[in-house]
Order: structure tokens, then C-alpha cells, then sequence
């Protein structure tokens, strides 16, 4: 399974539809599947809504790909009737071959299209629009882009009686809007984007209004965009907007000028050779110099503090070599950079240096051991990623850029290394783990609050992650809600009221405990699914935090705060089975100020995910792991220090699929 798709509520049932492969764990054949719940906790599956057809020879001829729901009360299509409204799915339909529908449309092979189906019997069984595809093409100048054009989410828009959707334009890197007062014939509106992350495709929008700080007549729209890849994590993620909606145009109230972060530059790869910048080279790189503009058909995005940047991209991807910088201290919180080019990764971080025989890398190494790592995105374009290095403050460090790979996309790209003060973000993040992609929202939930859920992986290891028979989940439901932080509006999370209902009785409690260095085990270990409530201080030490999944080898899942960064973390490098995928194992951090100098923590502990909500949904990081069979410890730790639990509780949680 992957994307949540069709969320919507009616008849005291949330529907949970889904990206589902019916055959196989593996991406293909792509359908709906469907799930219900009362409380959006506890999940009944049910028969599969929309399956992919095929012709007589098996040939597949459509697939169902990402969409929405809503339940038509008003009978605006006609697909029901006023006393039993149809609920209607608008989905992508993907016709890998090309072929005449039977409305008599021709549609060129690799087509996405936007259509609907129909049901009268709350999802049971569906009927397809007999005029399908609805929107068979993008707008004018865009008729070109109909193999990337997808994932339609329609609300109904109150103040102007009528249907809208946000769709995406993927590989344009732009939302478009439509209306309908049918949800068959479509007008188009307007359009948002490119802005903010743009180094992958634009997937799964979704819009929505709240009120700011709980004030209904201080209201802004949200408009979430998923990105694949070049999300704060690497890989698939989601970002949002916060603006203006007028029925026609959406309007961010802000962007993010991606700029030259504050600090100290180390090196922007201006004023001669590599070798004239101190920089020792291996392979085909000896001898080259920093790249000025177009190399061999390339269209080369410079960084901010110039026009040079380090591009492999010598005699083609052919070129394979090593840049090795001179030696410097760490003297500040972060390493800001400027990472383009392919997406080989190097080794798990820890492994010696080069490694990964077929890396296109960015590398931090401290002590022999590289312990930071970047690669690319498969894009020329450079895109901000920031390194938290306050752990290493004070110590020797040197920075690899490799090229070990020849194949497709086998250059790394690297320009404007800062030693900076704060992590530079390129965008709002909805979170800041690896594993929250796709994430929509229901329709028509009770009490207007805004209930979202999220596809729990990422599209870098997907397809390789260690579970059998089946593949990938969906996570918990959390509610959204907008709140003024530090004088901006942000979005916030929290997990929804209902999951209380999980908790068992007799839970762990502590209050004013000190977490002297070294670790403090805590009780009901071993009990998977936990929930931990924690309030810690900082006291004198540097970083606390706390182990999950911890195994007597000394692997675990590290949930932390780094107090001279200001970072909270979920560190996952060695939570047990990290090797199925080189992108896999990695360090999950996030800024977050110090209020009141505390920390609050709210971690969700499963049998492979680890989730945070920190200072009350603020930063929530959603991560999978693998631990190794047995690896159940809980313990409290401190580096450097004393902290001290202000007060900790400990719930053991029942299963969803128990009541």
C-alpha cells in the first residue's frame, strides 16, 4: 500500500481508501483498497473500491491512482438522489496503453486524467462515470505535461456553492485549481507554484481552512504539497503553505527566499583550482577547477556567494574521483550546504570513508568516520541541506566529496559550505521524519476539526523494507490546528483524542528524577505498543533524550535534544536492520527552541515506527525502524551532564485491531 486517498466522513464512519497493489507487495497494478472506522483508531478492511482492469489478454488498460471523496448531500451531480446521496470518488485514472474509451475519448499511452466513480451504498460497490475521464488534459500552455498530472483532492467551497480541486502538475512543479458544480464538468481557476522545495515533483495537495489560535474569525487557508524527493529528510515529504483562498486563487502569505543562510563561509568555490583552494583531489578530478556554467548540455543552478560550484561532471558521468577539503574545527551548530546531482548515497554513516563503491556524496568526517552525509536528488538543481554538528564541536573535521559512479546521474554537485548558527529550511515542513508522505485530510469530520493521516515511508526504500508478507502502512491520525509561534502562524500536530482510548491501566509515572550520565532504564520495557509523555530539563548536560527499542548489543532508536543546536531528534543509525537500503539509516533532526527550558516529548513506540510530537505537535518527526527480535529496553539517557525529569508517564497501548 501507499498513499491514503478518499479520506471522508459520513454515516458515523471515517472511509480510509488507500494505494493498494492487490497482487503483490510491490508497486503495480494500482487500486483502491478500503478501510472503515467509528473512531479513526480501530480499522475494518473491506472488499477492494476501484481495481485496475485489464484487457482480455491481461494486459493491463487502467489504473486507479491517488484522489479524494466527498459525499454529495445536494445531489449536485445526480449520481443519487436527495435522500440517499452518492458519495464520489475523483481520482487519476492512468492508462498505460493507448486506446478509444468507450465515451468515445482518445487517449495517448501514459495518460493521466482526472475522473469520478459513484457510489450509493457507502463505498460498498462503485460505478464509473460513463463520460470519464472529466478533465482529460491539463490547461493551455500545459497539454504536454498529461503524464504527470494527478492526485485531484475536491472540497466543497461553502461561500460560492460549488466543488473545488487542487490537483498537481507534477513535473512542472505547480498546483492547479479547478471548480465544478457537478463534480463532472470542471472549469480551471488558477494555478500556485513552483515555490519553496521544488527539487522533486509535486504530488498529493490538499487545502484546507482553520482558524488561527482556535479563532474562527481569524481564519487562513493551508495548502500542503508532498514533494519526491528533496524533503527536509531526503526523499518523499511534505511541505505547506499558509495563505489566502478566494474561491479562485490561492495566495501564500509568505515564501521562503532560498538565500545564503547566516555565517561563515568555509568554502563557495571561488578563485581558482581546487588545489589553489587547499583542496586534494583523486582520480579524475586532479587538476579540475570549480565549474562556471553549462558542462555538456547541463543547465547548472550556481549557488548565492558566486558563480563556481564543485561539479564532477568532468568528462561526463564517466568521471569518478574524490574532493578532500583542508581540515578545519567545528565551531558552530550547524554545517549548511548546497547539494545537487545524483541521488547515489554512501554507506551507513560510521562506515569508513568511501565506503559506498558507488557513491555520488557529500561526506563530513570526523575522526576517520564519516558521520554526516548528503547525496543528491537526481536534479541539477542545488538545494539547501543542513547538517546539526554540535555534537562534534570542537573537533577536527574534513569534508569528502565523492564520485564513485559512472552510471546515469554519477555527479555530485556541492557549492557554498557555511558554518552557520541555524539550520537553513527551504520550506514548512509537516514533518521532519523520513516516513509522512502523501498525507491528506478527511472531509466533513465531525466538529470541523481537520483529521490527517500520512503513507509511513518514503520513496527512497519503499519497495525494500524488511516486512513480509506485506509492504508499508498508514500512520496513526493526528489533528491539525494552526497556532502563532514566536509571532508566525504555524501548523501543528497532535495524535487525535481517540488514541487515548488505547491506553492500559496502571502506567509508569515519575516526577523530579534526576538522569545522571550514562542511561536509567525505565519500567514496561518490552511493552510494544508504549506511549511516553516525558517533560525533561536540561540541567548541565549537553544532550538527553530517550532509548526505544533498545537491545542488550546497545542498538536502539535515540528520541533526543541537543541543547546547543536546539534540535530535537530521532537518531535511527543503529535501531537494528538498517542495511536493506544505504538511504536508510540516518540522523532525523528538527529545530526547536528551548521554551521555559524545557523540553516536552510525546513518543510513540510500535513494533517498527517511532513517533514524536514535541512541544505539543510543534515538530512531530514519524519514523520507521527495524529492530533487531528482543530489542524492547526503554531507558532515559544524558551526555555530558545531569538532566532531570520534570514528569514522565508510561502507557502501555493496546492493539487497533483488539478492542
Amino acid at each position: 500500500m501507499n498513499d491514503p486517498i478518499g479520506l471522508v466522513y459520513t454515516n458515523g464512519e471515517y472511509h480510509l481508501f488507500y494505494q493498494y497493489n492487490p497482487q503483490g507487495s510491490s508497486w503495480g497494478d494500482m487500486s483502491w483498497g478500503h478501510a472503515v472506522s467509528t473512531d479513526a483508531v480501530h480499522w475494518s478492511e473491506l472488499p477492494v473500491a476501484l481495481r485496475a482492469e485489464a484487457d482480455p489478454a491481461g494486459t493491463i488498460t487502467q489504473m486507479y491512482f491517488s484522489g479524494s471523496a466527498v459525499v454529495d448531500a445536494n445531489n449536485n451531480s445526480g449520481f443519487g438522489s436527495p435522500t440517499k446521496p452518492a458519495m464520489v470518488a475523483i481520482y487519476t485514472s492512468f492508462y498505460p496503453v493507448a486506446q478509444v474509451l468507450g465515451s468515445g475519448q482518445s487517449i495517448q499511452a501514459g495518460t493521466q486524467a482526472q475522473a469520478v466513480a459513484y457510489s450509493v451504498d457507502q463505498g460498498q460497490t462503485w460505478t464509473r462515470y460513463s463520460g470519464n475521464p472529466v478533465i482529460s488534459a491539463p490547461p493551455s500552455p500545459y497539454q504536454t505535461e498529461y503524464r504527470d498530472f494527478r492526485d485531484p483532492k475536491v472540497f466543497w467551497y461553502a461561500p460560492q456553492s460549488k466543488w473545488v480541486m487542487v490537483v498537481a502538475l507534477a513535473a512542472r512543479r505547480k498546483i492547479l485549481l479547478y471548480s465544478s458544480t457537478d463534480l463532472k464538468s470542471w472549469q480551471y481557476l488558477s494555478e500556485f507554484g513552483p515555490a519553496n522545495s521544488t527539487v522533486g515533483v509535486w504530488e498529493c495537495p490538499d487545502l484546507f481552512e482553520l482558524p488561527v489560535d482556535g479563532n474562527a474569525a481569524n481564519a487562513r487557508w493551508v495548502l500542503v504539497v508532498n514533494v519526491n524527493p528533496g524533503a527536509v529528510a531526503g526523499g518523499s515529504g511534505g511541505q505547506y503553505f499558509i495563505g489566502q483562498f478566494d474561491g479562485t486563487t490561492f495566495a501564500a502569505d509568505s515564501l521562503i527566499t532560498a538565500s545564503q543562510p547566516p555565517g561563515t563561509a568555509f568554502d563557495d568555490f571561488e578563485g581558482g583550482s581546487f588545489a589553489a583552494l587547499g583542496w586534494a583531489a583523486t582520480g579524475g578530478l586532479v587538476g579540475s577547477t570549480p565549474a562556471t556554467g553549462a558542462l555538456a548540455g547541463q543547465t547548472i543552478v550556481t549557488g548565492f556567494h558566486g558563480n563556481h560550484l564543485a561539479n564532477t561532471f568532468i568528462n561526463g558521468d564517466a568521471t569518478t574521483g574524490t574532493l578532500t577539503s583542508p581540515s578545519f574545527t567545528i565551531s558552530s551548530n550547524f554545517i549548511d550546504l548546497l547539494v545537487g546531482g545524483g541521488r547515489h548515497p554512501h554507506g551507513a554513516t560510521g562506515a569508513a570513508p568511501s565506503g559506498s563503491s558507488t557513491e555520488t556524496s557529500v561526506n563530513l568526517v570526523v575522526n576517520g568516520m564519516v558521520v554526516r552525509t548528503e547525496t543528491g536528488e537526481n536534479s541539477e538543481a542545488l538545494a539547501w541541506r543542513s547538517w546539526d554538528v554540535a555534537e562534534f564541536f570542537g573537533q577536527s573535521a574534513q569534508v569528502e566529496i565523492i564520485d564513485n559512479n559512472t552510471g546515469g546521474w554519477g555527479h555530485i554537485l556541492v557549492d557554498d559550505i557555511v558554518f552557520a548558527s541555524q539550520r537553513q529550511d527551504i520550506a514548512q515542513w509537516v514533518d521532519y521524519g523520513a516516513d509522512y508522505y502523501a498525507s491528506s485530510t478527511w472531509n466533513d469530520t465531525p466538529a470541523g476539526k481537520r483529521i490527517g493521516i500520512g503513507w509511513m515511508s518514503n520513496w527512497n526504500y519503499a519497495a525494500s523494507t524488511p516486512t513480509a508478507p506485506w509492504r508499508n502502512a498508514q500512520t496513526f491520525a493526528r489533528e491539525y490546528k494552526l497556532l502563532t509561534i514566536d509571532g508566525q502562524i504555524r501548523l501543528v500536530q497532535s495524535p487525535i483524542a481517540q488514541m487515548a482510548s488505547l491506553r492500559q491501566a496502571n502506567p509508569h509515572t515519575l516526577s523530579n528524577v534526576p538522569v545522571a550520565p550514562g542511561t536509567t532504564t525505565l519500567a514496561n520495557a518490552g511493552n510494544t505498543p508504549v506511549e511516553i509523555q516525558a517533560t525533561f530539563l536540561p540541567g548541565s548536560t549537553s544532550n538527553f533524550g530517550i532509548n526505544v527499542h533498545a537491545a542488550a548489543n546497545g542498538n536502539a532508536t535515540v528520541v533526543g535534544y541537543d541543547v546547543a543546536s536546539e534540535t530535537v531528534y530521532v537518531d535511527r543509525n543503529h535501531s537494528g536492520n538498517v542495511a536493506f537500503n544505504l538511504s536508510f539509516p540516518s540522523r532525523l533532526s528538527a529545530s526547536l527552541p528551548l521554551r521555559l527550558g524545557m523540553v516536552q516529548l510525546d513518543v510513540f513506540v510500535d513494533a517498527s515506527s517511532v513517533v514524536v510530537f514535541a512541544a505539543d505537535g510543534e515538530v512531530v518527526l514519524t519514523v520507521q525502524d527495524f529492530p533487531d527480535a528482543g530489542s524492547n529496553g526503554i531507558s532515559m539517557f544524558a551526555h555530558g551532564g545531569t538532566a532531570s525529569v520534570v514528569s514522565l508517564t508510561s502507557w502501555s497501548l493496546s492493539s487497533i485491531w483488539t478492542r
